[in-house]
């Protein structure tokens, strides 16, 4: 876990408010800020490319230096990945199936990369599954992926908090299997914080708020 680890986590909207907090935690000008889109959850989620394109557009709409890194073309190639990922300032990570985002995470050798760049100061933004991974465990979230979709099943999280993002509790498609989310991880010990379709989680070394 990162001593002071720099984090944006949200459910699936961001607002002008939550644009401004990440501005704000990698310290500078938003035009100057270079992200890393990692997409690569939405790979099996079927019709997603408008949707994908869409946030990436308005990103792009902001002013932010965005590129794509599709972390499938960047298997056996660890050191150059490292290196892509490094001449960014944000880590940014999509929403979509969370078992398959976190094995392609594994199987691309992101996972050892990210958590090493958290720890030396880079920020980590993540939406819905984006934001699930970067806590302890991806345990408990059946009802709202498809565990099938992974080649393989790997439930560590990436720990850069040991917060668990439990994502649209207030949204009728995904309700139910958040709120059973929610209760199975704190039966088991972890600590979850579920958040509306509009709020974001703002982690900055030892302060913690919520944005809506």
């Amino acid at each position: 876990m990162p001593e002071l680890p720099k984090l944006l986590l949200y459910s699936l909207s961001i607002n002008e408010r939550q644009y401004m907090a990440l501005d704000q935690l990698v310290g500078k000008e938003t035009a100057d800020i270079r992200i890393a889109f990692i997409e690569n959850a939405a790979d099996v989620i079927p019709d997603s490319e408008p949707w994908v394109r869409s946030i990436r557009n308005a990103f792009k709409r902001r002013g932010y230096q965005v590129e794509p890194i599709d972390l499938r073309v960047w298997q056996r190639r660890p050191e150059q990945l490292a290196r892509r990922l490094a001449s960014k300032d944000v880590i940014w990570m999509g929403g979509g199936n969370t078992y398959y985002l976190r094995w392609i995470l594994k199987a691309s050798g992101a996972d050892h990369i990210i958590r090493r760049l958290v720890r030396d100061g880079k920020v980590f933004c993540g939406w819905s599954a984006g934001a699930i991974v970067a806590g302890p465990t991806i345990e408990h979230f059946e009802l709202m992926d498809n565990a099938e979709d992974a080649p393989e099943l790997v439930l560590e999280g990436l720990n850069l908090t040991q917060i668990i993002i439990i994502p649209h509790i207030d949204n009728a498609d995904f309700i139910e299997g958040a709120h059973l989310a929610n209760m199975q991880l704190q039966a088991a010990g972890y600590s979850t914080l579920p958040l509306g379709d509009t709020e974001a989680l703002v982690i900055d070394g030892c302060s913690q708020r919520i944005i809506d």
